[in-house]
């Protein structure tokens, strides 16, 4: 929705002033281990009472910024719909939409004064300890006891929520992997076979070499030098291309950053490794070969 502050002007277009709300009863927030920094919770019955609103510290801090930080916006009015909303409370950041997302502003309406808003149904939470489906039975009967005629469905764990809300990122990552691991072995087969090409082509230069008293551990790291110039070559341009896409990604994680140092550098470590056993194995072919074999090849 978006929201009107009396003596301030917002642009029509642009979304500076939308804020994503939400319907929600008292102890909503208690429910869901989310802190009230500063305010009250919702009363139980406010039907006839000013309407009020809680707002996350991320709203707080866009429309009130000031000396006090997000508990200054407590009192506070904004307007919507032709409704005024009197901020009772301000509570802490939560993912609003997806489990990747950045904290947006975020306002919660009372149940109460609100019903209207939710004419297809409603999500009863429920805190419990230990198994969390042992209170199936019950709160079926306290539901049946108030109404017969409401529906229970859709039960599930916020376990299983939080799974199912991860299938689609899991799917993702999955894929990611697999096609990572692809294109290594494609590099790796491809460093490989530039290597060894090379390598053939030079049989007559390495042969001169070894025949002038080159040592066998020398042509190898000659050869290895060689492909792991073209592996790091292939890792800067790699290490660029991947942040340039740090924004794009930063959408579908969570619990890391996009520009994770670990990542960042254990990726390259390990691509160096592959790379490194690539080149060795027509490096160590070249150290073999038989200056007189080698003198000649044609």
């Amino acid at each position: 929705m978006k929201i009107q502050i009396e003596g301030r002007e917002f642009p029509r277009e642009g979304s500076f002033n939308r804020v994503t709300y939400f319907i929600v009863a008292p102890h909503y927030f208690e429910t869901m281990g989310i802190p009230i920094l500063s305010g009250r919770d919702f009363a139980q019955d406010r039907k006839q009472a000013q309407a009020e609103a809680i707002i996350n510290e991320t709203m707080a801090r866009r429309f009130w910024p000031g000396p006090k930080g997000a508990a200054g916006a407590v009192g506070e009015r904004f307007s919507s719909g032709g409704t005024s909303y009197e901020v009772i409370a301000v509570s802490r950041d939560e993912k609003a939409r997806t489990l990747g997302e950045v904290p947006t502003p975020c306002a919660f309406l009372p149940l109460a004064q609100n019903y209207w808003a939710s004419p297809f149904g409603a999500t009863l939470l429920v805190r419990a300890e230990g198994n969390p489906f042992a209170m199936v039975v019950p709160v079926k009967k306290e539901i049946e006891a108030l109404d017969r005629n409401l529906a229970v469905f859709e039960i599930e764990s916020m376990e299983d929520h939080v799974r199912t809300a991860q299938l689609l990122p899991r799917l993702a990552v999955s894929l990611f992997g697999a096609f990572g691991a692809i294109g290594l072995l494609l590099a790796s087969v491809g460093l490989y076979g530039v290597v060894n090409y090379s390598v053939r082509r030079r049989t007559r230069e390495i042969g001169i070499r070894m025949a002038l008293g080159a040592e066998a551990f020398k042509v190898r790291w000659m050869v290895v030098r060689q492909g792991m110039g073209l592996a790091l070559v292939g890792m800067g341009i790699g290490l660029i291309a991947a942040f340039a896409a740090t924004r794009l990604l930063a959408s579908f994680l969570y619990g890391v950053s996009a520009t994770d140092l670990f990542t960042f550098a254990a990726a390259p470590m390990v691509f160096a490794i592959v790379a490194a056993v690539a080149s060795y194995v027509p490096a160590r072919r070249a150290s073999k070969i038989d200056p007189l074999l080698a003198l000649r090849h044609e």
